[in-house]
């Protein structure tokens, strides 16, 4: 046997060489295109969301023969049809849940316009057309018998058509 055959072979592989193999550096940059695609997709949704909230129960209102136009501070909504009392979207039926929600968000309403350095809150009440006004009376005289001390009450009332 010959010494070429008797010596152990050994086979050149690149990728298992240090020399062969350039490492890069770590990146750690913030890849904002991601980022600013999520934040976009946010924007969005609160754009659609936030006209939906907040506005009280729909209700058909009477139409507006003349008033100024009113607008400050955090506003709460109580909205009266032959079905109940509503506080922004909560149906209440007896006066003392009524009065103890509204005294809760008259109070919130209250921080959220002093933070905004705006008089407030101001309460919008919003009558149905087709209900007795005898039960918009009632509910204004439990708000004047509440806690809160609301001094500013706005009537609802739809704007005329321009054919009118």
């Amino acid at each position: 046997m010959s010494d070429a055959n008797t010596s152990k072979r050994t086979r050149k592989i690149l990728y298992k060489q240090d020399h062969g193999i350039s490492h890069d550096k770590p990146n750690s940059d913030i890849n904002v295109t991601p980022l600013v695609d999520v934040c976009l997709v946010l924007l969005i949704i609160f754009m659609v969301i936030t006209p939906m909230l907040g506005r009280g129960k729909d209700v058909r209102l009477p139409i507006l023969v003349e008033a100024a136009q009113h607008k400050e501070g955090d506003q709460v909504f109580v909205s009266i049809d032959d079905n109940g009392v509503y506080v922004n979207q909560d149906e209440y039926q007896t006066k003392d849940e009524f009065l103890h929600r509204l005294d809760d968000e008259l109070k919130v309403a209250a921080g959220k316009a002093a933070a905004q350095g705006a008089k407030g809150p101001l309460l919008f009440l919003k009558g149905d057309r087709e209900t007795n006004y005898g039960r918009v009376r009632i509910v204004m005289d439990w708000i004047t018998q509440s806690e809160s001390g609301i001094s500013d009450v706005a009537l609802v009332v739809a704007l005329p058509q321009s054919g009118d």
